[in-house]
């Protein structure tokens, strides 16, 4: 009888517990978190030579929040909205180097940075390479609309 009790003891309880803890977290369910759209490794695109290149003057860029700027922009055509979110065109460059993903989220622009952008309406999102502050990083930007 007290090998039975033993065998109980030492094989089957650690067993059932086991069993009982694999049940009790397999039911667990982790908060479901926003996947961030952050680009992994920046793309180096150089500035196209045979399209119009304009500068963006920074007179009016104010800090959205976070690592976003905004600067309402007139520019030839409008951006993305709420119906449309990837009609705009707009190519950003920073000292001639391609910013993006264009289209980016505005959460995304403000969380992250690392250059992605938005043309919404007419209203220019964005954020530096590196998250730096565009108004003392003395870096040029320019834009072209495809």
């Amino acid at each position: 009888m007290k090998t039975i009790i033993k065998t109980i003891r030492n094989v089957v309880l650690p067993i059932i517990t086991t069993a009982a803890m694999v049940a009790a977290f397999s039911s667990c369910k982790k908060a479901e978190q926003p996947t961030p759209t952050t680009p992994t490794t920046p793309t180096v695109t150089p500035q196209p030579q045979d399209e119009t290149i304009k500068t963006i003057s920074l007179i009016g860029l104010r800090v959205d929040s976070g690592f976003c700027y905004k600067i309402g922009y007139d520019l030839p055509e409008i951006g993305d909205s709420n119906t449309s979110p990837t009609v705009s065109k707009l190519r950003l460059f920073e000292n001639g180097v391609e910013l993006g993903p264009a289209h980016s989220v505005h959460h995304d622009i403000r969380a992250f940075g690392l250059g992605q952008f938005s043309h919404w309406g007419n209203t220019l999102y964005f954020s530096t390479s590196d998250n730096s502050d565009p108004l003392t990083n003395g870096r040029k930007y320019t834009y072209t609309m495809k």
